[in-house]
């Protein structure tokens, strides 16, 4: 049979690449009086072997061109599905690794004093938003077989120690004031923030809303504050320490004139010497207190071997109690009790901003009066002189309203001074020459040495009395 008796018509074949992603045709060509595939032939094919999804209608019209014939044309293409984006953690404070460095001002200026290495929040505190992964997009093979889509990877809330989730487990929050950081992965919150080494330039200043455990020094120049209280193991030296609670001081203090320690509640120490200390309660001091300034709303005891007070201020509310007051060389050493220094201080800015304020309301006055005097009308003066007139009478009817309230807390304090008579100084061994106790607003001054007694306030006179 010759060749032009031959009669093979075209075929068409369809194959598949990997995950039946892609479809390929293949058109071959006719042989003799064979005929040429049509349109119809590849969509039959296609059909017969599930090829519905994204079908190239230009590839078909290339596949059955007769130059193409017997090539291996891509007919079909899947669509890859699409994976989900992983869910995230937004941490809502500086992590540790972002606070070790000195804090720079806008003009390039380190402050190597403030190393911010402590960073606080407060119970309600949000400290970790968690947000969800995506589901992703289905992706679909050439046969139109649905392919599951990657989902994002998820991640936990890294909850910690005084920390807790929302119902949703979508936000974590701090359940105590204090200390944020992350160990082993996890956020905690520590109320007691406990530095293993001295305050200095490894640590900066130290501020903290809860309480603080030092197991050094203080250094020179460096500040320290609490909302609670303070717990130094060591010294103090030349710093300022402040405390919502009481200081304790395992050392001594010396401050100096540029330093100060000051609590709202008691300050404990073995000594105190050229230093200044503040307290709201007591100052409990256990060897000696040496050329200092001592102010207590409470009383100031020191109690145990020397139980020395020599030089400088003392003032309490209560009671002043040492061993020994002043020394042999007739150190000037001040004793002030009965009165809250507190209070006293109070009392003298408000004299002070009470005559300020009468001398203010002196001045209105006067010019009130000059315009009741003149007779004239409000209504006759001009818009400016009126709306002056209104703004004069506004403040002294302000100024009336702060000098009652003055006058009110002025009498207060006047009533808390009287209160002088439950004072008292008490020297259990000597007090020396060069001591001055004040009781209330009456003054004894120690001209020669004084054995075991307790100076007291007895009908408006410091008077002693023998404690053997």
């Amino acid at each position: 049979m010759s060749e032009a008796d031959v009669k093979i018509d075209g075929q068409v074949r369809v194959t598949f690449g990997p995950a039946k992603m892609q479809a390929f045709i293949e058109v071959t060509s006719p042989v003799g009086k064979g005929l040429a595939c049509t349109r119809e032939q590849v969509m039959k094919a296609l059909a017969d072997l599930g090829v519905v999804h994204n079908i190239l209608e230009h590839a078909i019209e290339e596949a059955l061109q007769e130059k193409n014939w017997n090539d291996k044309i891509l007919i079909a293409r899947g669509t890859g599905a699409i994976p989900g984006e992983d869910g995230r953690l937004i941490i809502k404070f500086p992590l540790p690794r972002e606070r070790t460095g000195p804090k720079v001002d806008d003009k390039g200026n380190a402050n190597y004093y403030d190393l911010g290495l402590i960073h606080n929040v407060k119970t309600g505190d949000l400290l970790v938003e968690r947000i969800l992964p995506t589901d992703g997009t289905p992706g679909m093979d050439v046969t139109g077989k649905e392919i599951a889509a990657k989902k994002g990877r998820d991640y936990r809330l890294p909850r910690g120690k005084n920390t807790v989730a929302d119902e949703q487990e979508l936000k974590l929050y701090a359940t105590c004031d204090g200390h944020v950081n992350i160990v082993d992965g996890k956020v905690i919150i520590e109320p007691v923030l406990t530095i293993a080494q001295d305050i200095d330039f490894g640590t900066g200043n130290v501020d903290f809303i809860g309480d603080i455990i030092i197991i050094g020094n203080v250094a020179s120049g460096f500040k320290v504050k609490a909302e609670g209280d303070i717990q130094v193991n060591g010294f103090i030296e030349g710093a300022e320490i402040t405390a919502g609670g009481s200081i304790i001081v395992k050392g001594g203090i010396t401050t100096g004139i540029k330093g100060y320690v000051k609590a709202e509640k008691d300050v404990t120490a073995r000594f105190v010497e050229n230093s200044r200390v503040e307290a709201g309660g007591d100052v409990i001091i256990a060897e000696a207190i040496m050329q200092s300034y001592i102010k207590a709303g409470g009383s100031v005891k020191v109690s145990e071997r020397r139980a020395t007070i020599v030089g400088g201020v003392i003032q309490a509310s209560y009671v002043v109690e040492a061993k020994v007051l002043g020394s042999q060389l007739a150190t000037q050493t001040t004793v002030e009790v009965g009165i809250n220094p507190y209070y006293r201080e109070e009392y003298q800015q408000l004299i002070r901003q009470r005559n300020e304020k009468c001398k203010q309301l002196d001045a209105l006055n006067h010019n009130l009066q000059i315009y009741q005097r003149s007779g004239i009308s409000t209504e006759n003066l001009p818009d400016s002189k009126r709306l002056a007139l209104i703004k004069m009478l506004d403040e002294f009817k302000t100024l009336r309203q702060e000098l009652a309230a003055m006058d009110e807390r002025i009498s207060f304090l006047e009533a808390e001074f009287e209160r002088a008579h439950a004072a008292r100084v008490r020297v259990l061994e000597m007090a020396y020459p060069g001591v001055r106790i004040s009781i209330g607003h009456s003054i004894y001054t120690v001209n020669d040495p004084i054995k075991y007694s307790e100076f007291i306030l007895d009908e408006g006179d410091v008077r002693l009395t023998s404690l053997r």
